[in-house]
């Protein structure tokens, strides 16, 4: 409706009515009296770009935390087979780890795995590798990573999509990112769902103290 009507969202705490005989219809005409009157404070309601951008971001949200319970899974299945990859490589979803976990699901043996894996640094931990692989994984434990695997990417696709869009969302809002990845510890994901969130911060400044203050504008996104 908000292309055609004014929309106001209220605190429903600010606007009770007397306590009494409550009904909807009551109700509405108390809120209809009030809006009249202007007696409604409203509250904050985004503006459509900016709940497109928000949904954008909480929807990856949810795809990251959908990723990261795929991936934990797959840490408890090669654990509980006493297959401890963790121990020797910091991210098993790397290249060379995603390489030895595809040889095993194949099963390739240990010796072509080892002196196959990409990276020479891994490579070079033959020992520590041997001793955190010393067994088999089960068929059904097989199918079940492989199926969290092929999850887990199409998922990075879905999130390489949302990126693309959030990013272009975001392409005017170019000086704001930078503010906010000046940050210690703030990425550009991180920024873009700060401001997604935030929405526009000229919100918080009354009025009077924008219009006092636009000089300073520029200053202030640099």
């Amino acid at each position: 409706m908000e292309d055609h009507i004014e929309v106001i969202v209220a605190n429903p705490y600010f606007i009770k009515n007397i306590p009494g005989r409550k009904t909807d219809i009551a109700d509405a005409q108390w809120i209809a009296q009030l809006a009249l009157n202007d007696l409604i404070k409203p509250s904050r309601i985004f503006p459509k770009e900016q709940r497109e951008v928000r949904n954008l971001t909480r929807s990856r949200k949810h795809l990251v935390n959908n990723r990261t319970m795929l991936k934990n899974r797959v840490h408890r299945i090669l654990e509980s087979a006493s297959i401890k990859l963790s121990s020797v490589i910091a991210d098993i979803f790397g290249k060379s780890g995603m390489h030895i976990v595809q040889g095993l699901l194949s099963g390739t043996d240990l010796d072509t795995i080892i002196a196959t894996i990409p990276h020479e640094k891994v490579r070079a931990k033959e020992l520590e590798l041997r001793n955190a692989i010393q067994h088999t994984l089960e068929l059904s434990q097989i199918l079940i990573i492989d199926q969290c695997l092929s999850l887990i990417e199409q998922i990075n696709l879905q999130i390489d999509q949302l990126d693309h869009e959030i990013a272009a969302h975001m392409s005017d809002r170019q000086k704001d990112l930078k503010i906010a990845m000046s940050i210690p510890g703030i990425g550009k994901i991180s920024a873009m769902t700060i401001l997604a969130e935030i929405g526009n911060y000229e919100d918080f400044i009354a009025p009077e103290k924008l219009a006092a203050w636009s000089g300073l504008t520029p200053s202030i996104s640099q």
